[in-house]
């Protein structure tokens, strides 16, 4: 994610299916408690949780 790849992306690179990028990626989401908001991009927000930025 941090690389900018999309679920198929990710999904070719690991030679994994895309139904398992979603699933680790979901459970990323819910363990970094970044619930489904429609004014917020998870994906961006999970990358910056890990390079420890701040939102302001």
């Amino acid at each position: 994610m941090a690389e900018g790849r999309s679920n198929a992306g990710i999904a070719q690179a690991l030679v994994v299916g895309e139904s398992a990028v979603a699933k680790h990626i979901n459970n990323i989401f819910a363990k970094l408690d970044l619930p489904v908001v429609d004014a917020d991009h998870r994906r961006v927000l999970a990358v910056l949780r890990f390079l420890g930025v701040s939102r302001a």
